[in-house]
């Protein structure tokens, strides 16, 4: 008896810290490892609905209204490698780099900050039922400094992240044509 209670124990002792991810839930931020966090919705527009919007920068600011602008340098295409820049409300302008690509899938955009600093933007789409598709934005501070920028920048992404992605959601339904790029 006491060989069981002891094996009960020592596995919730193991399972405890994986508990918040167990509880995850559609419309909730939840907490990664690291300095990272996710927050994902579903929708009943199409997974290339949402993919377009996703890779026509130039017009990322009607659903994320603190982008003044955003856009891709000239020539170039949503692919791996890409620099663009941004502008939010408030903020300079910043760089950035789409460092991977996975066309009609997922990409990642690196925000590069002083010091060595980033913050990757990953966006993707998670298996969804009865022909609803479930989207993703995943938010990383990455660098030694992580750590602070998350304690000072993590609550604004996630109060905006959820208003983003809101907004995404309602453009994606209500639109039937796709955007030009």
């Amino acid at each position: 008896m006491n060989k069981t209670i002891s094996l009960l124990f020592a596995s919730a002792v193991i399972l405890a810290p994986m508990l918040p991810f167990a509880q995850e839930r559609l419309g909730t931020i939840v907490k990664l490892p690291g300095f990272s966090f996710k927050y994902s919705l579903e929708t009943s527009a199409s997974q290339s609905r949402i993919w377009s919007l996703w890779s026509d920068v130039e017009n990322w600011n009607k659903f994320d209204t603190l982008l003044e602008y955003s856009y891709l340098v000239e020539g170039a295409s949503f692919e791996t490698g890409a620099i663009g820049y941004l502008k939010a409300s408030g903020a300079p302008r910043t760089k950035f780099e789409l460092i991977e690509v996975d066309q009609q899938s997922a990409f990642v955009e690196r925000l590069k900050l002083p010091l060595y600093q980033a913050i990757d933007l990953q966006r993707y789409f998670e298996p969804g039922v009865n022909g609803v598709t479930t989207f993703t934005h995943e938010v990383n501070f990455k660098g030694v400094l992580s750590p602070l920028l998350y304690a000072l920048l993590g609550g604004t992404f996630k109060r905006e992240l959820r208003a983003v992605m809101d907004r995404l959601k309602t453009v994606a339904e209500s639109e039937v044509l796709p955007i030009p790029n």
